[in-house]
């Protein structure tokens, strides 16, 4: 009877050992067929893919990486990146600032965290290097935001009891970035144009996708970096982020919370101004169809109220705040050229005076260096500034501290 026992026993562990053995050749035979199908572009390493550098987060979709750091290099440029303990690629800094100093936060996106560029290139080291007046700038920027996440990243800035808060609007995408729930195959908070007072905001709960969910850095962080360089992985991930994804915008379309939100649609990758192009040539080229015009004029609106909510806030705690316009390559011709009549290499000023008029409107102040800048100030295959822009945008902004009356008083 026990012999049985121990037959039985060594039977079951070699059919544990061939289970096991055989799901490793399968799982290795997958690999090999997902690496001849799949190229090296789509499991980009660290250094070439900027969200490597970013995490998920439940209320902004994703955000910097505390603690990390890495060498991010593509064609044009590489450098080290460094992101502090507070999610800032910044150095480490205390939420207590200096009596001697007026502190500046800045927020903003790529333009701002510094595609392209050191840190020591960045407009926001270069004014706090050069200011006279002691200034100490923190760099809240994080590639892909737009003034909707400005909004909601407020809780966080004011940790840091700012006296001037800039906001860089990036002229080229950030009309868009508000009212649409995909942006660069990532999902985040979005809105559309109602007629409420308060900003009604859509997308929660935001799901888990691509880099900002990794399941081996919470269960397996020791094989953490073997596993993520695996096609398969990838594929897994890539079908875990769509599944996700569909639920959820099933469950909100069912809600019918919007006119506009997935009116007729049946797409489960995009949700809110649906109808107004993702790339906004409908603010660049209003002419492109007849809805153009109002589509332009409904981003624009959406982003004045945006706006608004921001500067009545700041204004209540006594903060100062003005609006960095950010230039990019579309406001220099180098967009949507099947118009050429409208896009002959010269400036387009639509989107920057769609800005700057409700700016006015709202008597928020702004500092403008498109006409100091040009396509010179460009990355040739990159659509980020060079050094020269960073540091065209930093004179602008000394010029404006420098000017403002109300800032030189509170430094005496």
């Amino acid at each position: 009877m026990l012999f049985k026992k121990n037959m039985n026993w060594t039977n079951f562990l070699k059919n544990i050992s061939l289970l096991f053995l055989s799901l490793i050749i399968a799982l290795l035979l997958a690999e090999g067929l997902a690496r001849l199908f799949l190229d090296d572009a789509h499991n980009s390493e660290a250094t070439d893919n900027i969200y490597k550098f970013f995490e998920f987060d439940s209320k902004l979709g994703w955000k910097n990486k505390s603690n990390y750091s890495g060498i991010f290099k593509r064609e044009e440029y590489e450098y080290r990146i460094s992101i502090n303990s507070e999610g800032m690629r910044h150095k480490e800094v205390s939420k207590e600032k200096s009596k001697n100093k007026q502190r500046i936060a800045v927020m903003g996106d790529s333009f701002t965290w510094g595609v392209g560029v050191k840190d020591s290139e960045r407009f926001t080291n270069i004014v706090e290097n050069k200011s006279t007046e002691n200034y100490d700038v923190l760099n809240f920027g994080v590639s892909g935001y737009g003034p909707l996440r400005y909004f909601l990243q407020l809780d966080k800035v004011l940790e840091f009891n700012p006296d001037i808060v800039f906001l860089t609007f990036c002229l080229g995408n950030d009309f868009a970035d508000n009212v649409f729930f995909n942006r660069y195959g990532y999902y985040g908070p979005f809105t559309v144009l109602d007629n409420k007072p308060e900003l009604e905001i859509y997308g929660y709960p935001l799901p888990k996708v691509g880099e900002f969910y990794n399941f081996t850095d919470t269960y397996i962080p020791l094989l953490s970096s073997f596993i993520e360089g695996s096609r398969l992985y990838y594929l897994s991930n890539l079908f875990y982020r769509n599944l996700n994804t569909e639920r959820l915008i099933k469950s909100i379309y069912n809600s019918e919370s919007s006119f506009y939100l997935y009116k007729n649609q049946r797409n489960f990758s995009q949700a809110g101004h649906l109808g107004a192009k993702e790339s906004q040539r409908d603010v660049y080229v209003p002419n492109h169809s007849n809805e153009a015009k109002l589509f332009a004029q409904d981003m624009a609106a959406v982003n004045k109220k945006i706006l608004s909510k921001i500067n009545d806030r700041l204004k209540a705690k006594n903060i100062n705040f003005a609006v960095i316009v950010a230039p990019t390559k579309c406001d220099y011709g180098q967009c949507f050229q099947d118009f050429p009549q409208d896009m002959d290499g010269t400036m387009n000023n639509n989107a920057r005076n769609l800005l700057i008029d409700d700016l006015n409107d709202l008597g928020i102040d702004y500092i403008d260096p498109s006409d100091s800048m040009s396509l010179d100030d460009f990355y040739t295959i990159d659509s980020h500034w060079l050094a020269s822009g960073h540091k065209t945008i930093a004179n602008h902004v000394l010029k404006w501290l420098s000017n403002n009356t109300v800032i030189k008083k509170k430094n005496k």
